[in-house]
């Protein structure tokens, strides 16, 4: 049974609607996704009330938020309402109002709840140890200081993109004054952080503003791949894109690259945020999160489900194993090979000169070089190519992704057509390409032993001895076919590590 799940998310600037498939067998997808922009924050400086304008239109996309749950048949929905509802003295009033005219279950969250689901979205799909997180958002910005992983200081601070921009008046051309007084005004609140002084750590952004500052960036330099999530650049290019920004006005940033043309007006203020946490903090670099609140409140509940801990402890396998269960790869087949690939890579280490972290790479091609099955078994290395490098695999930085895609479409030898990629060769060097054929050779051996997809061959010894590598088959049986396939292989190997490889 399937289940579905919608969440919705209602910000200050914008609603989202998401929709997640849970399968019978614990794989979970998105299989929707939905952006208005509302501007509920709007007006709400000088009165401290949602205006009449702004509930209408939160509350007209509202409804076609239930109507398309309604459509896809969704069964639970996890509703939340941020900095706009609860800073309002009529939020309550609102909540009210919406769950009337719509039957969305909406509740307001606290700025340290909402801090929190945004930690969850984040260090589920990213792998870092320790940094600053930041949630921009309309009407608010979340701050967490996360050390081992874990969060050590929350704060929710009371300005946004939104109000920010209404409070200097920043929608248009802004002079050096007011951007010096905006500057001013949000450095004055972060430096009533003590802890937030010379960090020195990544700082790790999620929301509109956040992604915006991505797409940019990734447009001025011709980033060959459109993923945001984990997309990583210094804190000079930063400064370079917020200065260029800082002196256009609405008309010009309307046609700026990479920047969505809603998000044009509030941008000078986002990035100002930005700016100041990256001075405060002085941040290494900025790694941006396409998951957040949205994905924190899913998390919480899928795994919740599957009793596992709040934090998944290897996001890499966790998301790799997703995807093989995903595309209904055979388990015990897929497990197999990674084994017998990880055994050939420690017993060949000296000749093959890899990284500990090769060897992850290694097993997460092992676990999904078969993928491409679903699609069609014929060329089906060339189809789990595909499908791995656009897969939502977390913990990956793109070059990674990238070299883990070759590594699962070679299983079956090198073919030039994947040097030829322009998006691999945009992102992997000589070297990687090096490493990608090793890694290549490994899955393919590990894959001719377990042909017949029996396990009739449970273990492998590798060794050296002079100039000779030895693959010992720890088996009681014949294994003629498997024995035959591993033997396809022995030009390649010769090729690759300059030895015979002798099958024993």
């Amino acid at each position: 049974m399937t289940e579905r799940v919608a969440i919705i998310d209602l910000g200050s600037n914008s609603a989202r609607l998401i929709v997640m498939h849970i399968y019978h067998n614990g794989a979970y997808n998105l299989v929707y996704h939905q952006k208005e922009s509302v501007r509920l924050s709007e007006g709400m400086d000088e009165t401290g009330m949602l205006t009449k304008d702004a509930m209408g239109r939160a509350i007209g996309t509202l409804k076609v938020f239930a109507h398309m749950c309604e459509i896809v048949k969704v069964d639970k929905i996890l509703a939340v309402a941020t900095a706009a509802v609860r800073n309002a003295k009529n939020g309550g009033e609102f909540i009210n109002m919406v769950r009337q005219q719509t039957g969305i279950p909406l509740s307001i969250i606290s700025g340290e709840t909402e801090a929190r689901l945004g930690y969850s979205g984040i260090i589920n799909t990213l792998d870092i140890e320790d940094a600053l997180l930041f949630d921009l958002g309309g009407g608010s910005t979340e701050i967490t200081l996360i050390r081992d992983r874990q969060p050590t200081e929350v704060v929710s601070l009371p300005f946004g993109a939104v109000n920010l921009t209404e409070r200097f008046g920043a929608q248009d051309k802004v002079s050096d004054m007011q951007l010096a007084a905006m500057r001013e005004f949000v450095v004055g609140h972060l430096e009533q952080l003590p802890w937030m002084k010379r960090l020195a750590l990544p700082i790790v952004g999620v929301g509109g503003t956040a992604r915006n500052i991505a797409k940019m960036d990734q447009k001025r330099k011709n980033y060959p791949f459109p993923k945001v999530h984990n997309y990583r650049f210094g804190p000079m290019a930063f400064d370079e894109l917020w200065r260029t920004i800082t002196k256009t006005n609405l008309a010009q940033r309307r046609k700026f690259p990479g920047l969505s043309s809603e998000r044009a007006d509030i941008i000078i203020a986002g990035t100002t945020i930005v700016k100041s946490l990256i001075d405060v903090a002085q941040a290494t670099n900025i790694v941006i999160s396409g998951c957040g609140v949205r994905e924190g409140m899913f998390l919480k509940y899928y795994l919740a489900k599957q009793h596992q801990p709040e934090i998944i402890p290897d996001i890499l396998l966790h998301s790799t194993r997703n995807m093989l269960l995903f595309y209904k790869g055979n388990e015990a087949h897929a497990y197999h090979v990674a084994k017998l690939a990880e055994k050939m890579f420690d017993g060949w280490q000296p000749l093959l000169k890899l990284t500990t972290r090769d060897r992850k790479l290694l097993k997460v091609a092992a676990l999904l070089h078969d993928i491409g099955i679903t699609i069609n078994y014929y060329d089906h290395a060339r189809h789990s190519a595909y499908l791995v490098e656009n897969a939502r695999l977390f913990g990956l930085t793109h070059r990674e992704q990238m070299l883990v895609a070759v590594v699962a479409g070679w299983h079956n030898g090198p073919a030039a057509k994947y040097v030829r990629n322009k998006l691999y060769s945009e992102f992997l060097d000589q070297h990687d390409w090096q490493t990608a054929r090793k890694l290549a050779l490994l899955l393919a051996l590990a894959e001719s032993l377990e042909t017949t997809q029996l396990g009739l061959i449970p273990n492998v010894q590798p060794a050296i001895a002079g100039k000779q590598a030895h693959l010992r088959l720890l088996t009681n049986d014949p294994v003629s076919i498997e024995r035959q396939a591993a033997a396809g292989h022995r030009k390649w190997f010769k090729k690759e590590l300059g030895l015979d490889l002798i099958i024993e």
